[in-house]
C-alpha cells in the first residue's frame, strides 16, 4: 500500500531512539542507562497516592465508565479555571477543553488552523510535536532561534525575519523542552507584542510550569487582555501521571469564538477524554495543599540532579550545557572540534553502542543548523547519573576529546 504523502517528515526521535536500543536487550554488555524519556515514573518518581485514591474512587465508586461531556468534565474544567485564576489568568469554563494529554490538544488545534501552505512559527530547539504536527497537515513549520549563549531565550530578530504573510501562529514552550530554559515577564512580553503587531494567535505551552527549578513561572495569558493566546497544560508533568492522558487547552481574549468552535467539534468527533482520570484530575487540581506539597516533594529531588548533571556535563571536555532553569531536561551541545561525527544521530547510536547509554539526538528538536546536541533527562537518581556520566565522558576521551 502506498503511504500517504504527509507522513514523509513525521518522525519522532524521543521513541524513535528506543527502538534502536531495543538490539541490545539481553545482549552481554553493562546496563542500558537511559536517559532519553520525560516520563517520572519510569524512574523513582510517583504518582501522590491522594490522585491514586481519587482514581480508585471514581472507578469504585462513581459511575464514569462511560463517555464524559467532549469538552470535558465539568468539574474538572470548573477547577482548571480556578487554577488559571491563581495564575491570573481569568476564564470560563467555555473557555477551556479537556483533551487526551496536551499532544492532543495540539493535534486537535492544527487540525483546525493550519491549511496546507499555512506556517507556523515553532522555537529552534522545540519539542518534535511542534514541527511534526505542521507537517503532517500539510504546513510548514518555520524556527525561530533560541540563543544558547544566553540560556536558550529568543532571538526576537531571528522571530521577525521567520514571520511571513501566512504564519498563524507563533509557539512558546516555558519552560521548555529540550532545553530546560525559562522565560521571564519581559521576554513574554515581546512575544505578545509580537503576536499582536503580526495578528498571530499564540500557543503558550505551560506543562511544566510547576516544575521551576529556579524563579517563579510567569503564565503568559496573565500579562494581557488583548493578545489571543491559548495556554496548554496538563496532569502529566507537574502531578507524575503521564500515563494518565489529561491536559487541557484554555482559550483566552478570543472574542471571536470560531476557532474554539471548531476544536470542540473535534472534541465531540472523538467523543471524549478518559473519564474516570478526568475526575481523579479534579480533585487533584481541589487540594492545593496536597498539590502543592507534592511539587515540593519532586522538586527537592530535582534541584541536586540538575545542579550535578549541570556541573558533570561542563567538565566532560567536548561537551558544554546551559544550565536548566524547569522541566528535567538537559540540552548539552557537542563539540566536534576533529569532525568525529556527521550528524548528532550518529553521536548518539554510537554512544549507545559503545557504553549502552540512551540519549535523544539533538536533530530531532530542531536545532540551530550546523550544531550537534543531545537531550538527556536528569530524572534519574545521582548513582544512576553519575555512571552515564563517567561513560559519557570515558566515551568522549576514547575519541580523542
Amino acid at each position: 500500500m502506498e503511504i500517504a504523502s504527509r507522513m514523509s517528515k513525521v518522525a519522532y526521535a524521543i521513541r524513535d531512539v528506543v527502538v534502536a536500543a531495543q538490539k541490545f536487550d539481553g545482549k552481554p554488555g553493562p546496563q542500558m542507562l537511559k536517559l532519553n524519556i520525560g516520563d517520572p515514573n519510569a524512574y523513582d518518581f510517583d504518582t501522590p497516592q491522594y490522585i491514586k485514591q481519587a482514581l480508585y474512587n471514581a472507578v469504585e465508586h462513581g459511575k464514569f465508565g462511560g463517555y464524559a461531556d467532549s469538552s470535558g468534565y465539568l468539574p474538572l474544567r470548573q477547577q482548571i479555571v480556578e487554577s488559571n485564576a491563581l495564575k491570573g489568568i481569568k476564564t470560563g469554563v467555555e473557555d477551556v477543553l479537556v483533551t487526551t494529554g496536551t499532544s492532543e490538544a495540539t493535534n486537535m488545534l492544527y487540525g483546525a488552523m493550519l491549511n496546507p501552505g499555512d506556517e507556523i512559527l515553532v522555537p529552534s530547539p522545540s519539542y518534535p510535536q511542534y514541527e511534526n504536527l505542521a507537517y503532517y497537515y500539510g504546513a510548514t513549520p518555520k524556527t525561530y532561534e533560541m540563543s544558547e549563549e544566553k540560556g536558550f531565550q529568543p532571538d526576537f530578530d531571528s522571530l521577525e525575519k521567520a514571520v511571513g504573510p501566512r504564519t498563524k501562529a507563533v509557539v512558546v514552550i516555558n519552560p521548555n523542552n529540550p532545553t530546560g530554559a525559562v522565560h521571564d515577564k519581559a521576554t513574554l512580553h515581546k512575544f505578545i507584542d509580537f503576536a499582536a503587531k503580526h495578528k498571530l494567535v499564540l500557543i503558550s505551552d505551560e506543562i511544566y510550569d510547576s516544575m521551576m527549578l529556579d524563579g517563579k513561572h510567569v503564565s503568559t495569558a496573565s500579562l494581557t487582555k488583548e493578545a489571543q493566546i491559548i495556554t496548554f497544560n496538563g496532569l502529566s508533568k507537574n502531578c507524575l501521571a503521564p500515563g494518565w492522558r489529561v491536559g487541557w487547552a484554555t482559550f483566552s481574549n478570543f472574542a471571536d469564538s470560531t476557532l474554539r468552535s471548531a476544536v470542540e467539534q473535534l472534541c465531540r468527533l472523538r467523543l471524549s477524554a478518559p473519564y474516570p482520570a478526568q475526575v481523579a484530575t479534579a480533585a487533584a487540581l481541589s487540594d492545593r495543599k496536597q498539590y502543592d506539597e507534592s511539587v515540593r516533594l519532586t522538586l527537592a529531588k530535582l534541584r541536586p540532579r540538575r545542579d550535578m548533571a549541570f556541573k558533570r556535563l561542563n567538565e566532560i571536555s567536548g561537551i558544554s550545557c546551559a544550565k536548566p532553569q524547569g522541566a528535567f531536561y538537559a540540552f548539552p551541545q557537542i563539540h566536534d572540534t576533529h569532525n568525529t561525527w556527521k550528524t548528532d544521530k550518529e553521536w548518539v547510536l554510537q554512544l549507545l553502542e559503545e557504553q549502552r547509554v540512551l540519549t535523544v539526538y539533538g536533530c530531532g528538536f530542531s536545532e540551530k543548523p550546523g550544531t550537534k546536541h543531545f537531550r538527556i533527562v536528569f530524572l534519574p537518581n545521582e548513582q544512576i547519573l553519575g555512571e552515564a556520566f563517567d561513560r559519557i565522558e570515558k566515551f568522549m576521551k576514547n575519541k580523542g576529546y
